[in-house]
């Protein structure tokens, strides 16, 4: 599965979802907003904006693999060419 993401509808907004299911064991994740038109939504209580759900593993191993990964993905971003330049320079 790929997902792609364009820039217009990047957000610097992330936060923390917790789920309790049928068994009484909670899951946690880390949730990307993207932006979404005000027009999509009828009240303030309705939150149905589009976003990017991690659903984070148990085991501290991989947990901790996954904050590496994102570390990574920081790394990149700051470090990725800019618009326009194709060289590498900022």
């Amino acid at each position: 599965m790929r997902i792609n993401v364009y820039s217009q509808e990047l957000t610097d907004e992330v936060q923390v979802e917790q789920k309790t299911s049928n068994t009484g064991r909670v899951y946690s994740a880390v949730r990307f907003m993207l932006h979404s038109s005000d027009r999509l939504h009828h009240t303030i209580d309705d939150d149905d904006r589009s976003g990017i759900t991690f659903w984070l593993p148990r085991s501290d191993e991989r947990l901790e693999a996954f904050a590496r990964a994102l570390e990574e993905a920081a790394y990149l971003v700051r470090h990725a060419p800019r618009e326009g330049s194709g060289d590498g320079e900022n």
